[in-house]
């Protein structure tokens, strides 16, 4: 499976419509402003305007988004509140807070101290875990992320893993299974054109090559050498510009974020997409935004203004207008028939005027808005409330406020554990190849994520210590609970502790003690041997 025969327009058809989607839910995620005044202006990215959108009054209003509309000179600063990229940051957070562990399943052949160290090496590192977090983000925002393996020996010592956004990467499926995929990037713009680096994966190798178009236009494919960004890659690939990996599978793989990908679904080339957490909470963004906006109004409104009647400011000369100075105590008299800012008490000269700022209607609405949101894009709000009242519920109610983050999580886990866990076993044999190793492997590692726990360590420190005092629990369960994301191995080291400083600090008394064999007892004092006891019918002798 070759590098398609791209030409003309890039990227190609179904992508370009993709490509809108993801610059949409980008902005969102990046919180362009200017990005989203153009995307929902008339005749931005959305569709074109509907006559009821240039109608007055509720219909007018409801037809078009608060961002797309007409920016008026007197309007104050339009604000974004960073709802997506909090929801893609908290994401990320939730599925890779505590790194995943990586181990091959008991029975397995290929679980060897060699391949099993070699796998932690590779995949337990802080640069795989910082990679894997970037990843996550990506995913949220944008539907999905692609992961690809890369190499170089003068740089690195081992296989790294890198993430590439979904804008950027062009796939070809097998029954909804990633078969292959191009990854393209724009490296350079000078006056002969846009220069695009083009990057295919397929089994068994990795094609190189180099296009020089314009910003719609691929135009023509180009030798390696000519741009230094690509130069590197002319000299390792062969006749057909590919470099042969050595392993039979892909070197990359597509993680989506949720499936099915709801506006996508019957295109064909698009439907094996996953769904940005963004979609169809757009318009509640927009809502947000403009409730927060309106807040930040309301203040600009209050502030403390003065209406000054004519007959108070100093004419300063021809053309340089009159001023009012508030600092100064005595006035000039001023006809007492001035029409100036009259009521129905007389003559007011200076008049101080300040609106109310509705601070709890916008918190209220903010606050509403937000809870939508987080429902439709599948959290809890327990995950964004950093109230501090928070901390006195109990640990019950916190796995209740925290339940619908707990299944998007775990529904996550199984798209990234059908994703990576092939990816990794392809890593440890191409590192195997590419820098050598000792080990074989047949089967999948498996890709084990930790236990999300929320209980406070105090609560939780107290629950067991209960227990403990009832005799309702053993060592090796509290210690569970009190870790449950250790090993096994890690169990049995920790209560076999235990035991061992409960046995040096609480000497053992339930064993029989001979007085016979030794002066003294545990307690210090002589030892006596018991006096005959007399039975009730004994006599004494006469």
């Amino acid at each position: 499976m070759a590098l398609p025969d791209f030409a003309g327009k890039f990227p190609p058809k179904p992508w370009d419509t993709a490509q809108d989607g993801y610059f949409i839910h980008s902005a969102w995620w990046e919180g362009d402003t200017e990005a989203l005044q153009e995307i929902y202006k008339p005749g931005g990215l959305v569709p074109d305007p509907r006559p009821s959108q240039f109608r007055g009054g509720i219909v007018g209003r409801l037809a078009r988004f608060w961002w797309g509309r007409p920016v008026l000179q007197e309007e104050s600063t339009r604000l974004h509140i960073p709802a997506p990229s909090d929801l893609a940051t908290t994401s990320a957070d939730l599925l890779f807070g505590q790194p995943p562990s990586w181990l091959f399943s008991e029975g397995d052949t290929s679980n060897n101290e060699a391949a099993q160290d070699r796998l932690n090496a590779l995949l337990d590192d802080a640069d795989t875990l910082a990679t894997f977090l970037e990843a996550a983000e990506i995913q949220a925002a944008l539907g999905g992320v692609f992961l690809r393996l890369w190499w170089d020996q003068e740089a690195t010592d081992k296989v790294m893993i890198g993430a590439v956004a979904p804008d950027c990467a062009i796939p070809q499926w097998r029954y909804g299974r990633l078969s292959a995929v191009t990854f393209w990037t724009i490296i350079g713009k000078d006056k002969r054109g846009t220069w695009r680096h083009l990057e295919h994966h397929e089994p068994g190798r990795i094609e190189h090559a180099l296009f020089c178009g314009d910003d719609d236009n691929i135009g023509r494919r180009m030798p390696l050498a000519e741009m230094d960004a690509t130069a590197w890659a002319a000299d390792l690939v062969d006749a057909e510009s590919s470099i042969p990996t050595g392993v039979e599978d892909l070197t990359a793989c597509y993680v989506p974020n949720v499936r099915p990908a709801r506006r996508w679904r019957n295109v064909p080339g698009l439907s094996p997409l996953g769904r940005s957490d963004f979609e169809g909470v757009e318009h509640l963004f927009d809502a947000l935004d403009e409730a927060w906006s309106s807040w930040m109004r309301d203040l600009d409104l209050a502030k403390a203004r003065l209406f000054v009647s004519q007959e108070l400011l100093e004419d300063q000369g021809p053309g340089a207008g009159s001023m009012f100075d508030k600092e100064r105590e005595i006035f000039t008299a001023v006809p007492a028939d001035s029409g100036a800012l009259n009521d129905e008490h007389g003559t007011r000269l200076v008049q101080a005027e300040q609106f109310e700022i509705r601070v709890e209607e916008h918190a209220a609405t903010c606050e509403k808005l937000l809870k939508q949101i987080l429902r439709a894009a599948g959290y809890s709000a327990g995950d964004f409330d950093e109230d501090a009242q928070t901390a006195a519920i109990t640990a019950t109610e916190v796995s209740a406020r925290k339940d619908r983050s707990a299944r998007t999580r775990s529904r996550k886990i199984l798209y990234w554990q059908a994703a990576v866990q092939p990816l990794a076993r392809v890593m440890l044999e191409l590192d195997r190849i590419i820098y050598g190793g000792d080990y074989t492997i047949t089967a999948d590692p498996e890709m084990k994520f930790p236990v999300r726990v929320d209980q406070d360590l105090l609560s939780l420190s107290q629950s067991i210590a209960n227990f403990r005092v009832a005799q309702a629990m053993s060592i090796e369960t509290a210690v569970r609970e009190a870790h449950p994301n250790w090993s096994n191995d890690e169990i049995d080291e920790e209560v076999q502790r235990i035991k061992d400083e409960v046995e040096v600090l609480v000497p053992d008394h339930t064993g029989a003690f001979d007085p016979a064999d030794d002066e003294q007892d545990p307690f210090g004092q002589p030892a006596t041997k018991p006096a005959p006891t007399k039975k009730p019918d004994d006599r004494a002798e006469v």
